[in-house]
């Protein structure tokens, strides 16, 4: 069939009839793509067929065939090329092909998810789910919410992964779907294992094998994992009665239903290993542990090599090696932490560095006892002269440092003293002209614009109106009386619905109340970084949208205001002398003790967001 299809592509090619040849390059994948060994060759094809994209009218071909070569990277893990694929997909799709560019969206979140990009990643999920759910296409609605779910454990957002997962569970039972249902709740039990909330790890659990556990029709792989999970529970609880239950109806699942099955055997491995321990056949469980290790690292797979390394360092207290049995704990701890900082591929490559940079350490120590041992004579005297050389010149060093220290320290308390004098005296002024124009010349005007609708003069009136509204509104932007009479948060969000009624911008905001956080003279700090920032979007920007956030915690306010619009380079912008703004906005943050960050990048939009630690 192979040849065939080959064959048939040549000839669509000989003939110019490139229509089919992209729908027969997209079949001759999918055949490929069934067939082991034949990554490469369906990466091949389908390279060749975006060779003639550009000759094919329909979009539905040429849109099909980016989102093949897309999947053919993505099977290879090149994650980079498979998200720019995807991109040229969603491109060539016209808008009768929703269905696919919602595909396209998809597949990417998932390559965006596995290289660590989780707010691309989260974004594409988010998009995907919205072209599915005007599609109508519940299904696909699911998958792309246990999609988020897991990027949301992935990195520790548990809160929100949990939400996801509660609810489309909810769906799964009401469809009857149990299979998903099983598998969305053992994930979720996961989640609360890694919180070390063991009793609702148990509860979820327990909750799916009484509806699964002596079901045969449902999935052996299912009900295999739970009986074992349920198993390594009562572990931990030491009801060895119940252990040793599950475990055999495991192995019963297991030995029928699962032969050769490898998505089960570290699982497996680790249920042994615990089942050893609790008969106290400790010397086969440290045999067994090494095992389990070694399979885990080869899979990288981080949660079971942690597992690993924790299991080894109880069982080899046990048995008295406290000193391997310290190190693995030490390993855990390192894993542990290291867990949201990196993905496991990551985390793999970091470990091997340190084994490889290990063997190093210790090939460098060996060729200095071969030194020490060549010139133990004149060694105390070169390490102490190197050791007073090394004192004087640090010293040196060390007065020069300080001494320039304490002089850029001056320094700068004199510039941000200066920074913050100025700031306070631009306010004051302004108050004090926006007072004058408000008691002196907005008086004197009402007095005019009262003796014109005396004399029953409306073109006159019209203008006076239009000039007092003028004049007021230069009295507000000179000093924003409504931060006294409203609050900060307030305040900010009047701004934000006076842009929004006077623009064609689409302002969004989530503003939680900071008003008894901040003096009145931090407040309006806040409220003209928010005006200031505003200003430069409606002057540069091109923005279509803003969504401004206040989030309040206990040590931190975060105030993000983010723009779709051309965005720019900041250090060339900065170090432009005409642009006051953004140095302004650095005064009045460095003012308040808090740091300013701006994520910008030409055509992708800016990201201002300021931290003010309580």
């Amino acid at each position: 069939m192979i040849f065939y299809y080959q064959e048939g592509i040549k000839l669509a090619e000989e003939t110019e009839n490139y229509a089919d040849l992209g729908d027969w390059s997209v079949l001759l994948y999918e055949i490929y793509r069934g067939e082991s060994n034949k990554e490469q060759a369906a990466l091949d094809l389908m390279l060749y067929a975006s060779k003639f994209v550009s000759k094919i009218e329909e979009s539905r071909i040429r849109g099909n065939i980016y989102l093949k070569l897309a999947a053919a990277y993505y099977s290879q893990t090149n994650f980079s090329e498979a998200i720019k694929a995807y991109s040229q997909a969603t491109e060539e799709f016209s808008d009768k092909d929703s269905i696919f560019v919602a595909d396209a969206l998809f597949f990417r979140a998932q390559a965006k998810d596995y290289k660590g990009e989780l707010l691309g990643s989260m974004n594409d999920y988010q998009l995907a789910r919205t072209y599915y759910e005007n599609l109508k296409d519940q299904d696909y609605v699911n998958y792309v919410n246990n999609g988020m779910a897991v990027l949301f454990s992935k990195y520790g957002i548990y809160e929100e992964a949990e939400k996801i997962r509660l609810k489309i569970s909810e769906n799964y039972l009401s469809e009857k779907n149990i299979y998903d249902w099983s598998i969305t709740l053992y994930n979720q039990s996961r989640d609360y294992a890694k919180q070390k909330q063991n009793e609702k790890s148990f509860e979820i659990l327990n909750r799916v094998y009484q509806k699964i556990g002596n079901d045969s029709t449902s999935d052996p792989e299912i009900r295999a994992i739970v009986n074992l999970s349920l198993s390594n529970h009562y572990s931990e609880i030491e009801d060895f009665k119940n252990q040793q239950k599950l475990f055999d109806e495991a192995v019963n699942i297991i030995e029928k239903e699962l032969k050769g099955n490898t998505f089960i055997k570290l699982p497996f491995l680790k249920s042994r290993i615990l089942m050893e321990e609790s008969r106290g056949n400790l010397m086969q469980a440290k045999s067994l542990i090494r095992e389990y290790r070694l399979d885990a690292i080869e899979t990288a797979n981080m949660d079971q090599i942690m597992d690993a390394h924790l299991m080894e360092s109880r069982i080899l207290r046990k048995t008295g090696d406290y000193k391997t049995a310290y190190e693995s704990l030490e390993k855990y701890k390192s894993f542990n932490d290291s867990l949201f900082q990196a993905n496991q591929a990551n985390s793999f490559v970091y470990y091997q560095t340190l084994y490889e940079t290990e063997k190093k350490e210790r090939e460098i120590l060996n060729k200095s006892r071969e030194i020490e041992q060549i010139t133990a004579s004149t060694r105390t005297k070169i390490i102490i002269l190197v050791i007073i050389s090394f004192l004087i010149i640090a010293g040196l060093v060390l007065w020069f440092l300080l001494k320039n220290l304490k002089a850029a320290k001056k320094a700068k308390s004199l510039q941000e003293k200066f920074s913050r004098d100025l700031l306070l005296s631009q306010e004051n002024e302004r108050k004090r002209i926006s007072k004058d124009l408000h008691d002196g010349l907005g008086q004197s005007l009402l007095l005019i614009k009262n003796k014109v609708a005396m004399d029953k003069d409306t073109a006159a009136a019209n203008l006076l109106n239009l000039a007092i509204e003028e004049l007021r509104g230069i009295s507000r932007s000179l000093h924003p009386f409504q931060l006294e009479e409203l609050g900060l948060t307030n305040a900010i969000k009047n701004v934000l619905d006076q842009i929004d009624e006077e623009t064609d911008i689409f302002i969004s905001s989530e503003l939680d109340p900071v008003d008894d956080l901040f003096s009145i003279d931090q407040q309006l700090h806040i409220y003209r970084l928010v005006q200031e920032t505003f200003n430069n979007i409606l002057k540069h920007a091109n923005a279509t949208a803003v969504r401004v956030t206040i989030i309040r915690d206990k040590k931190m306010v975060h105030l993000s205001i983010e723009d779709n619009g051309v965005g720019f380079n900041f250090s060339e912008k900065y170090q432009d002398f005409q642009s006051l703004g953004l140095k302004t906005l650095k005064e009045r943050t460095a003012t308040l003790g808090g740091i300013m960050k701006v994520d910008s990048e030409k055509g992708k939009g800016t990201n201002f967001s300021f931290l003010f630690y309580q």
